[in-house]
């Protein structure tokens, strides 16, 4: 199985990337309805971050 992306968990809960990595990150102010959609799509694929990725 392939690794989970963020582009991946933007599809499923039909945002942009950067909605998901706000998100994730805990940055920015998202709408809470958006907050759900997104972390349903994080529980769904079972999504959790590449730390090596982010160090980059």
């Amino acid at each position: 199985m392939t690794d989970i992306t963020l582009r991946d968990v933007a599809k499923t809960a039909g945002v942009s990337i950067s909605t998901v990595s706000r998100v994730v990150r805990g940055k920015d102010i998202v709408h809470p309805e958006t907050k759900r959609k997104v972390m349903k799509a994080v529980k769904k694929l079972n999504y959790y971050p590449n730390t090596t990725a982010r160090a980059m």
